[in-house]
C-alpha cells in the first residue's frame, strides 16, 4: 500500500522538479476549521443582507402602505381589541408609480455584479437607497397622510401608514448602509487574493534555486561551472623567439 502511494505522488510529480523544493502546504493552528469549512465571510454576509433589503424592497410595492382609519375617536383604547375599520386602502405604487420596483431590480443586480465581477458597483447601494429614503420621506408620506375625500364624507376619519411604507422605507435604509460597508469588503478580499496568487507564480521550465546559463558569441557558457579543457603543452607553441 506505502509502495503504491509513493508511486502515485512520483506520477503526480511535475517534471524535473526536485522533491525537496515542493511547496508544502502551511501547518494550520491547532483548532483551526478547514479551509472548505470556512464559507461564511463578512462579504458574504453583507451580500446576503443586500440581497435580502432588495427582495424586500420589492415585496413592500404589492403591500398596502396607507389607509384611512373611520370613527378612530370611538375606538379609543380599544384598538387591540377592536380596530377601527380602515377605508381608501392604497399600494405604495399609487404614489410614485414603478419607480421603487425598478430600484429594488437594480439594487439585485449591482449587488449580483459586484460580488461575481467588479466591487464598485457596490457603492450603486448607497445611491439606490438613498433614492429610496427620499422618496418614501418627500412623496409617500405626504400623500399617506391624507385623508382624502373619506375624511369629508366620515366624521373622525384619520389617515394612518401601514406596514408597506415602512417596510419600503426601512429597506433603503439599509441598502444605504451595507453598500459601502460591502464594497470596502468586496476589495479587501480581492487584494488579499491577488497578493496569495501573486507569490505562488513558478516560472516554467526552470527549477527553483537553479540557474539557467546564459553563453556569448564564441557558445561558450558564461556563469557556469564548465570550464572549457585547454590543449597538451606548455602553451609556449608559437612564441616569437
Amino acid at each position: 500500500m506505502r509502495l503504491r502511494r509513493r508511486r502515485i505522488r512520483d506520477r503526480t510529480r511535475p517534471v524535473g522538479a526536485d522533491p525537496t523544493e515542493i511547496e508544502q502546504e502551511p501547518a494550520r493552528p491547532p483548532g483551526a476549521p478547514p479551509r472548505r469549512a470556512v464559507l461564511v465571510t463578512p462579504a458574504r454576509g453583507l451580500a446576503f443582507v443586500a440581497v435580502a433589503a432588495s427582495i424586500t424592497l420589492g415585496a413592500s410595492q404589492f403591500s398596502n402602505y396607507h389607509a384611512v382609519e373611520v370613527g378612530a375617536p370611538e375606538y379609543g383604547g380599544l384598538e387591540n381589541f377592536a380596530p377601527p375599520p380602515q377605508r381608501d386602502q392604497r399600494l405604495p405604487r399609487s404614489a410614485h408609480g414603478v419607480s421603487v420596483l425598478a430600484i429594488a431590480v437594480a439594487s439585485l443586480f449591482a449587488t449580483a455584479l459586484a460580488v461575481a465581477k467588479n466591487w464598485r458597483l457596490a457603492r450603486l447601494l448607497l445611491f439606490l437607497g438613498a433614492a429610496v429614503v427620499a422618496i418614501s420621506l418627500l412623496v409617500d408620506l405626504h400623500q399617506g397622510l391624507r385623508e382624502g375625500s373619506i375624511g369629508v364624507a366620515y366624521q373622525g376619519a384619520r389617515a394612518v401608514l401601514l406596514a408597506g411604507f415602512w417596510v419600503q422605507l426601512w429597506s433603503g435604509v439599509t441598502l444605504m448602509l451595507v453598500g459601502p460597508l460591502l464594497a470596502a469588503q468586496l476589495r479587501s478580499e480581492r487584494r488579499a487574493r491577488r497578493s496569495r496568487l501573486g507569490g505562488r507564480v513558478p516560472t516554467p521550465g526552470v527549477a527553483t534555486g537553479s540557474v539557467a546559463p546564459s553563453t556569448d558569441g564564441s557558445g561558450v557558457g558564461v556563469g557556469s561551472d564548465t570550464v572549457a579543457p585547454s590543449t597538451g603543452g606548455s602553451g609556449m607553441e608559437g612564441a616569437p623567439t
